[in-house]
């Protein structure tokens, strides 16, 4: 199959370095989670359930702290992606991404959306588009409104929280957070 066309698309992705995300997003900082398995946002907050080699963490996606740790080695229902909430999830199982699959929400109601490009294989290149723009746009003669932020080998998940005011980019070693005030 010939993508030629895309030759441009590739050269401008290819340049673009990483920034802060634009208004309103900003980022609240960067977790170390060693041996990062998966991670799994609650559905009714900004929550983070974070599972690694050494046990459970609890992330609060708006301030970026850590509100929960459990250091016992946990497995659960990992071949079916739950895991069982810690502190303030406690007795709740959330649906969880990483290493095994699954996956987060890609979008927002509001049109915020990622996209996960791997230009050079094995780094995968986190774009977040700005409201119901495309990847694509410059192909079509109209301005890029995309904005790479974050390039990691060993990507375990990206995606929005369920209310689209948190963003996280996960990698076997850390968990970089971005958030919005409510819309």
């Amino acid at each position: 199959m010939d993508t030629k066309h895309l030759d441009p698309l590739r050269k401008e992705l290819r340049l673009l370095r990483a920034t802060v995300p634009p208004k309103p997003w900003r980022s609240v900082g960067v977790i170390a989670v060693g041996g990062l398995h998966a991670v799994g946002f609650d559905r009714v907050s900004e929550l983070l359930l974070v599972v690694s080699s050494a046990g459970r963490g609890v992330i609060d996606c708006q301030t970026g702290s850590k509100v929960a740790r459990d250091s016992e080695e946990y497995y659960g229902n990992e071949q079916y992606l739950e895991a069982d909430g810690i502190g303030p999830l406690k007795g709740r199982t959330l649906t969880m991404t990483g290493l095994l699959g699954g996956g987060l929400p890609k979008s927002t109601s509001d049109g915020w959306s990622v996209e996960v490009v791997t230009l050079d294989w094995p780094v995968g290149d986190i774009l977040l588009l700005e409201p119901f723009s495309s990847m694509y746009d410059s192909l079509r003669g109209k301005s890029n409104r995309f904005h790479k932020v974050a390039s990691d080998s060993e990507l375990r998940a990206v995606g929005f929280s369920y209310s689209g005011l948190s963003l996280i980019v996960a990698t076997s070693s850390d968990v970089a957070v971005f958030c919005r005030d409510a819309v």
